[in-house]
């Protein structure tokens, strides 16, 4: 990373939470003293889905922002009020005409979370409406897009797409909603079993949005969903956002008190455990660690700083930084992002996982981007970014 890129990435990891507590509010006002706020942190900020959780974290703070940065995050911040708002009217819609059909749908990520944990809906930059029906009743929830003005192309007769129908688009207030009607909220290659509406476990949780009543997943549920998610897109082929630290956390704040962390504890002891992690970078209450029993161990190295190896990027764009620093980016990465990609959490010895499984699964990787080379044509060969790293 540049000096500029270091510093706007400790501004951010700092304000992916929802809520400030004044001990990081302090961190952020005596950061922005020692370096002044970086011209390129508006698009860092957009990149990580927190732009709008910024502006409002810094004017909160009372921090001295540039007018170069505070023109351009108070321009992202209104593009996706303006952007959510025009959402929150299509969904509405569409939940209404679900509800006529007899279409039972949970709303998912994003569109929930923004209504339930956040401020105002505005604060949480989304690409899309993501909606969970029966599998039975998607092509018919897929349909009724399609009656609504969207383009909705129909899933073929037989079996349903992996987890979601092809995405819905529509044209409102001169932007492209999308849509995307699951029927499971994990791809088949997420190493968890398939979880769709008939599989969930707790009472659905409610919410407005302009004036017509949504459903999204209950509390245990939701936690699951979320952590599986960051888990399984926190990989060596994709960027970590820090808006995914913010939902976790953000939301296992607010319904600590209704979640059964035993069950999570006996059922799901991964998420207690990247929950114990992302305290380092957003810190958890002492009852949310409480009523979880979350143990911390050491601060790990490396807090917020993401893979930056092979195949991160293709290894003719890293020969710059020389094949030493490459290797070691690509073997060795930092504490905190190894810990969590493995779902170690803070307390467990890392000495397998560093020297034993990690380059394991680097070299099953090299080794199927080989196979593939030689099995194809140079043109049609698949960079593995296009495809999920196995743990």
């Amino acid at each position: 990373m540049t000096p500029s890129e270091l510093q706007s990435h400790q501004t951010l990891i700092h304000c992916a939470c929802i809520n400030l507590n004044p001990a990081q509010q302090a961190t952020i006002v005596q950061q922005a003293g020692q370096y002044a706020l970086s011209p390129t942190l508006p698009t860092a900020a957009e990149e990580h889905g927190l732009a709008p959780l910024l502006y409002a974290h810094l004017q909160r703070a009372g921090v001295d922002i540039p007018a170069a940065v505070k023109r351009d995050l108070l321009a992202l911040t209104l593009r996706h009020r303006h952007a959510n708002r025009a959402r929150g009217r299509v969904l509405a819609e569409i939940l209404a005409a679900y509800d006529a059909a007899g279409i039972e749908v949970r709303v998912l990520k994003g569109m929930a979370l923004a209504h339930l944990i956040y401020p105002e809906p505005g604060l949480r930059p989304m690409r899309d409406i993501d909606l969970l029906v029966k599998p039975a009743e998607a092509r018919r929830a897929q349909a009724l897009l399609a009656e609504l003005g969207f383009r909705a192309p129909l899933a073929q007769a037989g079996a349903l797409p992996d987890k979601h129908l092809s995405a819905a688009k529509r044209q409102t207030e001169g932007l492209s909603i999308s849509v995307e009607v699951h029927h499971n909220l994990f791809n088949a290659s997420t190493p968890v079993a398939p979880m769709g509406l008939a599989d969930l476990t707790v009472a659905p949780l409610h919410f407005s949005v302009n004036g017509q009543m949504a459903q999204t997943l209950g509390g245990a549920d939701m936690l699951w969903h979320l952590g599986q998610h960051f888990i399984y897109h926190l990989n060596v082929a994709e960027p970590m956002r820090f808006i995914w630290i913010a939902d976790l956390v953000g939301f296992a704040e607010q319904y600590a008190a209704d979640i059964d962390w035993a069950r999570v504890a006996d059922q799901q002891p991964t998420i207690l455990n990247v929950l114990s992690l992302l305290h380092f970078a957003a810190p958890l209450s002492d009852e949310l660690r409480r009523r979880a029993g979350i143990e911390l161990g050491r601060e790990p190295s490396g807090i917020g700083r993401d893979f930056a190896g092979w195949p991160r990027a293709p290894l003719a764009q890293q020969r710059a930084k020389g094949y030493r620093r490459l290797l070691a980016d690509t073997f060795l990465p930092g504490e905190w992002w190894l810990r969590l990609h493995y779902g170690l959490g803070s307390t467990r010895s890392l000495f397998w996982t560093r020297w034993v499984r990690h380059p394991f699964n680097i070299g099953s990787c090299l080794w199927r981007v080989l196979r593939e080379r030689l099995a194809q044509p140079r043109s049609q060969t698949i960079h593995p970014r296009e495809k999920h790293y196995a743990r």
